[in-house]
């Protein structure tokens, strides 16, 4: 039990009067805004786009199918509100990746969970591609400033992947705390 890492609550904000940088992947994904008709495609890999670096979350809500109901009531409602969407990341007609995005009022918004991307499809710059599509959304819908809906989470000492991807997508850092337990 020493040996584990403490986990980190990492608050991030973008401010999007700052030019957003280009995508500069090569990667053949397709990125859309998902249909209703989407949904049970997104429910297929909802939960396995989040691990291994969410699997202590999995573990805290009682397994896969208890984190895929958590996580497809949050989808659901994006695919049903006219001020939110879900971005998807496509490739040979499979979702890989998927990221949300909600406008609020007075020129504020979030992106919701984060991005998720399937493991193998990693590190291709589709997480980039589906984050850069959300703000953008966002900025042409008026927005300001964006936060994460909710934290992402990050090591003692350690970044993880997600919170490279929003640094480098110009997300700033604006709260940092210990989980307790």
């Amino acid at each position: 039990m020493k040996n584990r890492l403490k986990v980190r609550n990492i608050g991030f904000l973008w401010d999007l009067r700052e030019l957003l940088p280009k995508s500069r992947s090569k990667n053949k994904a397709a990125i859309k805004a998902a249909m209703p008709k989407d949904r049970e495609r997104l429910r297929k890999i909802v939960v396995e786009a989040y691990l291994p670096e969410w699997s202590w979350w999995v573990r805290q809500v009682g397994g896969k199918e208890r984190a895929r109901d958590d996580l497809m009531s949050y989808v659901s409602e994006f695919l049903r509100d006219r001020k939110k969407r879900i971005f998807v990341a496509e490739k040979g007609g499979k979702i890989i990746g998927f990221s949300g995005a909600a406008k609020y009022n007075r020129g504020t918004g979030t992106i919701g969970y984060g991005v998720a991307v399937l493991p193998g499809f990693r590190k291709r710059g589709i997480g980039s591609m589906l984050l850069l599509a959300a703000l953008d959304w966002l900025k042409k819908s008026g927005v300001r400033f964006v936060t994460l809906e909710e934290e992402t989470f990050g090591f003692a000492n350690q970044d993880t992947s997600a919170m490279v991807l929003y640094k480098s997508l110009g997300g700033k850092i604006i709260s940092d705390q210990p989980v307790t337990k």
